[in-house]
């Protein structure tokens, strides 16, 4: 017997609908060290006064005014080019104190997303979005409460951020996407907020399939086996092509 009987298989990380025959799914069914996903909150990277419920996709705000905020298990693979999420506003609260967005893996987890440097948070008391800064945010969107789903798309290839309310595209809201491991993040500061996180294991209301498959066409990058870019961990700047 050698070492190979006695390996354990590797678990390939799940991929959204989206991202499948993508560069990243094709890398990854192969791959000694496939690169995993964002699926499911982490129960040790969050704030006080966050309580993970719901198979670790359930978020409930259980504090006394502070802001808490989580990340996901896994941070965001740039290799992936397009990446999207979505948050389902279970109850948002009176004052619908609610920030979605992403940020590193060194952003306090007690502040609302954006309201430090390598974040950014979509706020649904205001429609304001907070990039890097918490003392003033940009016009941006509709104010978003209980019943509302929230997306956050990032896109790699032109450094681009969007938001979707309720399946409908908000534009753009950065033109700069922040180096380093990014994590989906979603912050809470008013009782009795609760949200459900969607990485890609139940439809999205947006139409993110549409919108990646136009991204991949333009740069038939979903044509092209990921070996002819050589290491997958090249980095997706490799790939850049601005003006889309």
């Amino acid at each position: 017997m050698n070492d190979t009987d006695d390996a354990i298989p590797i678990e390939k990380p799940f991929i959204p609908k989206y991202l499948q025959n993508s560069p990243l799914d094709i890398y990854n069914r192969t791959a000694e060290r496939p690169i995993p996903l964002p699926s499911k909150w982490n129960l040790t990277d969050h704030g006080r006064g966050m309580w993970v419920i719901e198979n670790q996709m359930g978020i409930e705000y259980i504090g006394i005014g502070l802001a808490a905020a989580i990340r996901s298990d896994h941070p965001i693979p740039e290799e992936a080019g397009i990446y999207y999420f979505e948050v389902d506003i279970i109850d948002s609260g009176p004052r619908s104190l609610i920030g979605v967005g992403f940020g590193g893996k060194n952003v306090s987890v007690n502040i609302q997303p954006g309201w430090r440097s390598s974040s950014i948070g979509y706020h649904g008391d205001d429609g304001l979005v907070f990039i890097e800064r918490g003392f003033r945010g940009n016009i941006y969107g509709p104010l978003y409460c209980s019943g509302d789903t929230i997306g956050c798309c990032l896109n790699y290839y032109d450094d681009t951020v969007f938001y979707t309310k309720n399946g409908i595209n908000l534009g753009i809201a950065s033109t700069r996407i922040f180096t380093g491991d990014m994590y989906p993040m979603v912050g809470m500061r008013n009782l009795p907020a609760q949200a459900e996180i969607n990485f890609g294991s139940r439809p999205f209301k947006f139409d993110i399939e549409y919108y990646a498959k136009t991204i991949f066409d333009k740069f038939k990058i979903h044509r092209q086996d990921i070996s002819e870019f050589g290491d997958v961990s090249f980095g997706i700047s490799d790939l850049k092509i601005t003006g889309l």
